[in-house]
């Protein structure tokens, strides 16, 4: 099972290489190349774990109708714009 999976990784990276052109490169500019890539892809998931909740759910505020309030007075979408804690 384990060899299994190493080689599915294998393949997974030699699949990577052949498909964005970087096994021409040296070493180290394949080592500087997925460096930017694995940076770039941790900014993209952190971001969406810590904005996109709060991003979908004023959206859904602003597009799904609420019952109105007692006294007629009637909904009002408003954007949200305290600052997420990280606690």
């Amino acid at each position: 099972m384990l060899k299994f999976l190493k080689n599915m990784l294998l393949s997974l990276y030699m699949q990577y290489e052949l498909v964005t052109c970087i096994y021409m490169f040296e070493p180290w500019e394949k080592k500087l190349i997925n460096s930017f890539v694995l940076l770039t892809l941790s900014l993209v998931i952190f971001s969406s774990v810590v904005y996109l909740p709060s991003y979908i759910e004023t959206f859904l505020r602003f597009v799904s109708p609420l019952p109105e309030e007692e006294g007629g007075a009637s909904y009002t979408p408003m954007l949200h714009t305290e600052k997420m804690s990280m606690s």
